[in-house]
C-alpha cells in the first residue's frame, strides 16, 4: 500500500459499529475495544440528518461569538439612549429665606425653571416661575427690588439661539449623530460575526461528512481484505493458493485495521468541532450521532457564484460599511470641531408676567408683561484647543480612508480568490470521478484476473489501494468545492 494513501488517511478516523459489522477477524479486538467508542455512542441526538441549515440555526442562537457581538449592539443602543439624554428637560429650583431678627430686610424667595434643548436644533427654550416677598413692612432691599414680586409669584418663558457657533452643529446633536451611526457600526459589526460564524460553521460541517466518507472508504478496504482472508483460507486448504498469500493478505488485514482506526479518529475530531456550532436551547455543544452524518457529499453546482459582482460584493460587506460608518463618524467630529472656531454669539428673549394683584409693596408696574432681549459674545483670544482636536480628527480621517482603500482591495482579492477556488474545484471534482471510474474497473479486472490465477495478490492490493486513493481524491476535492462554497458566500457577503 502506498505512503500517500497512508498520510492520507492520517486525516480521519473510524466508526466501532461498523467495524463491529463486518465480522471477525484476525485482528476485529483491537478495534472493537477502542475506549473512543463510549465517546461517540454516548452522545445523544435525533435520528434525521443533520442539515447545514439546522446547523447553521443552532449556531446563529447560541454561539458565543456572535452572543458577544449581539451584547456590543445593545450597548450601541444604549448609547444612543444616554445621547438622546443631552435633550432631556430638566428642572431647577433655590430658595433663600432671611428669618425675621437676623437680618434688616427679612424676606422669603423661591426661584424655579425648567429648560430642555429643542430636539435636533441648537435651540434651549425654558419656562420658570419664582416669587419674592418680604417678611416685614421694612420691604426688600431697594437695590434689589428685582426680587420682588406680586404675592402670586411671577412666570416667564424664554428661548435662546446661537447664531455663529452651534447653529448648524453642537456637542450635543454630534454626540447623538455619533452615537446612533455607532448603533448601525455595532449592527455591521454582528453581520461580520455573523458572516464568519457561517463559514466556519460550514467548513466544519463538510469536514465531518468528509472524514465519514474517509472512513467509509477504509472501512470496504477492509471488508474486502476480510472476506478475502475466508476465500484465501479455503483456497490454500485445496492447494489452489499458496500459504504465502494468505500471510501477505493477513499483513494487508492488519494494515487496513490501522487505517480504519486513523480515520475514526478523524470523525470524532471533526464531530468535537463541530459540536461548538451546534448548541442545544440552553446553548450547551452537543456532539452529533454518526446516525445524523449524510451519506454523500452533494454534487457541484456549476451555476453557482456566477451570478455575483465585486460592486455587490462592495455593498454588502460588513467590514467595508462598518468603516464608512466610521469615516462619516469622524466627518462629524470634523465638522463640530470647525465649527469651534467661529466665535458664540447667543440671542435670546425672554417673556415674563407677575401674577394677581399688588396690595404689597412691589412695584405696580410688575404687573405688566414684560419682554426682554438679550445677546452674549464669547470670542476666545486662542484657538488652540479646537485646531489641536481638527488636526487629531483630520489624521484619524486619513487613517480610516487607508484602511477603507485595503478593505476594498481586500474584498476584490477575496472574491476572485473564492471564484477561482469554485471553479478549480469543479474541476477537480470532475477529473478524480473520472480517475475514480477507471480504477475501480482496473480494481474489478484484476480481482477477477485473481481469481482465475493470472495474476498474485501484490497487484490485487495494489489496485484496491489505487481505487481507494481515487475515492479519497474525490471526497477532498468535493469537501474542497464545498469549502469554497462556504468561502465566497462569505466573500460576497451572501
Amino acid at each position: 500500500m502506498s505512503s500517500a494513501w497512508v498520510m492520507v488517511m492520517l486525516a480521519a478516523g473510524p466508526q466501532p459499529e461498523l467495524v463491529g459489522a463486518m465480522g471477525p477477524g484476525p485482528f476485529a479486538h483491537r478495534v472493537a475495544l477502542m475506549p473512543s467508542v463510549a465517546i461517540t455512542s454516548a452522545v445523544g441526538g435525533s435520528g434525521d440528518t443533520l442539515s447545514l441549515d439546522e446547523l447553521l440555526e443552532a449556531a446563529q442562537r447560541a454561539y458565543p461569538s456572535l452572543l458577544s457581538a449581539r451584547a456590543d449592539v445593545a450597548a450601541a443602543e444604549a448609547e444612543t439612549l444616554s445621547a438622546q439624554g443631552g435633550f432631556d428637560p430638566s428642572l431647577k429650583a433655590r430658595g433663600f429665606l432671611t428669618p425675621d431678627q437676623l437680618g434688616p430686610y427679612p424676606q422669603i424667595r423661591v426661584d424655579s425653571s425648567i429648560e430642555s434643548a429643542i430636539p435636533g436644533t441648537g435651540l434651549t427654550a425654558f419656562a420658570g416661575y419664582r416669587i419674592g416677598q418680604p417678611l416685614s413692612s421694612v420691604g426688600i432691599q431697594p437695590y434689589y427690588r428685582e426680587r420682588e414680586t406680586y404675592p402670586a409669584g411671577e412666570l416667564r418663558a424664554g428661548l435662546v439661539a446661537p447664531v455663529l457657533r452651534n447653529l448648524l452643529i453642537d456637542r450635543r446633536r454630534a454626540t447623538l449623530s455619533r452615537a446612533e451611526l455607532g448603533q448601525v457600526g455595532a449592527k455591521q459589526a454582528e453581520a461580520q460575526a455573523q458572516l464568519e460564524l457561517t463559514r466556519t460553521a460550514a467548513f466544519r460541517y463538510w469536514e465531518w461528512v468528509a472524514a465519514g466518507r474517509r472512513r467509509q472508504v477504509a472501512t470496504d478496504l477492509l471488508r474486502i481484505a476480510r472476506e478475502r482472508d475466508r476465500q484465501l483460507a479455503v483456497r490454500v486448504k485445496t492447494g489452489d493458493v499458496p500459504f504465502f498469500d494468505q500471510q501477505d493478505n493477513l499483513r494487508a488485514v492488519a494494515q487496513r485495521e490501522a487505517l480504519l482506526v486513523q480515520t475514526q479518529r478523524g470523525v470524532e475530531q471533526a464531530s468535537f468541532e463541530l459540536a461548538l456550532f451546534l448548541r442545544d436551547a440552553n446553548g450547551a455543544p452537543t456532539q452529533p450521532t454518526d446516525e445524523r452524518m449524510p451519506a454523500s457529499l452533494p454534487d457541484p453546482d456549476p451555476a453557482f457564484g456566477n451570478d455575483s459582482s465585486l460592486d455587490d460584493a462592495l455593498a454588502r460587506r460588513p467590514d467595508v460599511q462598518r468603516l464608512l460608518v466610521q469615516q462619516r463618524q469622524q466627518q462629524i467630529e470634523l465638522a463640530l470641531q470647525k465649527n469651534q472656531l467661529w466665535p458664540a454669539l447667543d440671542v435670546g428673549l425672554v417673556f415674563s408676567q407677575d401674577l394677581g394683584s399688588n396690595p404689597g409693596t412691589a412695584d405696580p408696574k410688575l404687573g405688566k408683561p414684560e419682554f426682554e432681549f438679550s445677546a452674549v459674545l464669547d470670542v476666545p483670544l486662542l484657538y488652540r484647543a479646537p485646531i489641536g482636536r481638527i488636526r487629531s480628527t483630520e489624521a484619524g480621517l486619513s487613517k480610516l480612508e487607508a484602511q477603507l482603500r485595503l478593505a476594498k482591495d481586500r474584498v476584490a482579492a477575496d472574491v476572485k480568490d473564492a471564484r477561482s477556488a469554485l471553479d478549480a474545484a469543479r474541476e477537480r471534482v470532475k477529473f478524480t470521478r473520472q480517475e475514480m471510474e477507471v480504477a475501480a474497473k482496473l480494481e474489478a479486472g484484476e480481482r477477477q484476473k485473481f481469481e482465475l490465477g493470472d495474476s498474485n495478490l501484490l497487484f490485487v492490493n495494489l489496485r484496491e489501494t489505487q481505487s481507494a486513493e481515487a475515492k479519497l481524491r474525490e471526497i477532498d476535492a468535493l469537501l474542497d468545492y464545498h469549502r469554497a462554497v462556504a468561502a465566497f458566500r462569505a466573500a460576497a457577503a451572501r
